[in-house]
């Protein structure tokens, strides 16, 4: 190794202990999966990287740092942390984008080279080895090196005590950090986290994914997410739209000595941890049930011979087939005969049930389709304010790099008459008022239409799709 190489692998020098991790929001909203490892291995190399940095060193990533920064319990874990980097040389990052109104993915590997201790290996000398060196791809610059503008940098002692999913849930939120809000799809966060196939239902992603990153965030890091509001198309839960704020410095020092009280184990756990266990037979439910509808006729020991015997979605169009007969007026000798009888006949077909099933399926499609429309008009309608939100932030952009530029606006803004300008009211009066606001951020995309076409044809693509769906 060279000189600039060896002077690259010392510790970054920080201002009171910060330790500062820089990424591209590209790379942030990325499609990938680690474990809690390699998040930690990747992170300790980004900790490496300095701000005027134009090209990758070698990293040293001794395991003996890991431990420290990640406040870990001191064990015979190099083998995890060459693990994570041997698992890394196979992973990539896909990141998502549009050309000419046509997604496409592009995959970026992670890494090109590791250099690690082989195992089997004792001894003090071997201590004195603990370590690894790592290349970066340098097709990952881009995304690392020299941001300059679309990118979001974080200290690292915020997420060291974070799992898997609750780094990228606060990654996705320290975006927005000046807005103190930020709408995400479901589907797009299932999706970059690659779960969409764990989790197939609402409620299994937000119970094991979205609620634990809230807790956490909350309890070890320098953001309080003060609320989710659960986004609905129909009956389906399609957004969450996160209001959060930052601690102040007494809260998050309160968070950050409880945390130095606290070692966490060296030994990766599964992310999945907590998950629902196993569910037990529902057979004695199903018992239950099934025998307050015929204990009228049938004994305990008949119906469970029945079950034993018959498919329960058998033994329930027996049931149901026989009560709607007796409801009829049909006169039956042997009720729990005809039961039984009836539970035999795999292709039973009942022509009461299967008209109250087309009457039901007729009021469901009807249903469906107000529902659908219902849904279509609250997604353009979501559509429109996540436009605004993401404007917001282009905006709030705009004004950190040309500070003067903001008083410009509003004074241009406030010559429009009809930007129902108050002027018995001060500046952040107005800016509250809906009207004036949509002015204001029309004025400013007036004077830099550039910043904002992208995002403009991406939102327009949309929501001209949720239109033409609503007119057929």
């Amino acid at each position: 190794l060279n000189t600039d190489q060896l002077h690259s692998m010392k510790k970054k020098s920080t201002n009171k202990g910060i330790v500062l991790i820089k990424k591209s929001n590209n790379l942030i909203e990325s499609r990938y999966k680690f474990d809690i490892w390699e998040t930690r291995f990747f992170l300790s190399v980004l900790a490496q990287i300095r701000r005027d940095d134009d090209d990758f060193s070698v990293y040293r990533i001794w395991y003996k740092d890991v431990i420290k920064s990640f406040g870990l319990k001191s064990g015979d874990s190099y083998a995890y942390l060459r693990s994570a980097a041997q698992s890394l040389m196979g992973k990539s990052f896909f990141v998502s984008y549009e050309d000419e109104g046509v997604k496409r993915e592009k995959q970026y590997h992670i890494l090109r080279e590791i250099d690690y201790l082989q195992e089997g290996q004792e001894g003090k000398a071997v201590e004195n080895h603990e370590y690894i060196d790592v290349t970066v791809e340098q097709k990952m610059k881009p995304l690392l090196l020299q941001l300059q503008k679309n990118f979001t940098a974080y200290d690292l002692r915020n997420i060291v005590k974070l799992g898997v999913y609750p780094v990228r849930v606060y990654e996705l939120l320290k975006q927005y950090e000046s807005i103190g809000k930020r709408t995400i799809r479901v589907d797009e966060m299932k999706k970059m986290f690659e779960v969409t196939e764990k989790y197939k239902l609402f409620g299994d992603f937000y119970r094991w994914v979205v609620k634990p990153a809230i807790k956490e965030i909350n309890n070890h890091t320098d953001l309080t997410i003060i609320d989710v509001e659960k986004m609905k198309e129909g009956r389906r839960v399609t957004a969450l739209r996160f209001t959060f704020h930052v601690k102040d410095r007494k809260a998050l020092q309160r968070a950050r000595e409880a945390d130095a009280q606290q070692q966490f184990d060296f030994r990766p756990k599964e992310e999945s941890r907590g998950e629902p266990k196993r569910k037990r037979s529902t057979n004695p439910e199903v018992f239950s049930e099934l025998f307050e509808l015929v204990n009228d006729w049938m004994g305990k020991e008949a119906l469970r011979k029945l079950l034993a015997s018959h498919p329960e979605s058998q033994v329930r169009k027996a049931i149901t087939y026989t009560r709607n007969r007796l409801a009829k007026g049909d006169e039956i000798q042997n009720v729990a005969g005809h039961i039984v009888a009836m539970a035999r006949q795999e292709d039973l077909v009942d022509p009461i049930e299967t008209k109250k099933q087309r009457a039901k399926s007729k009021s469901k499609k009807q249903a469906d389709s107000k529902k659908k429309k219902q849904a279509l008009e609250l997604r353009r309608k979501n559509l429109y304010i996540e436009l605004q939100e993401k404007e917001d932030a282009i905006i709030e952009g705009l004004f950190l790099e040309m500070p003067d530029m903001e008083s410009e606006i509003f004074e241009a803004t406030s010559q429009n008459r009809l930007s129902n300008f108050r002027k018995g009211q001060s500046k952040e009066e107005n800016l509250t008022n809906p009207i004036f606001r949509a002015a204001f951020r029309n004025t400013v995309k007036k004077k830099f239409p550039a910043r904002f076409k992208a995002l403009t044809t991406k939102y327009e693509a949309k929501i001209k799709a949720v239109q033409a769906e609503l007119v057929e």
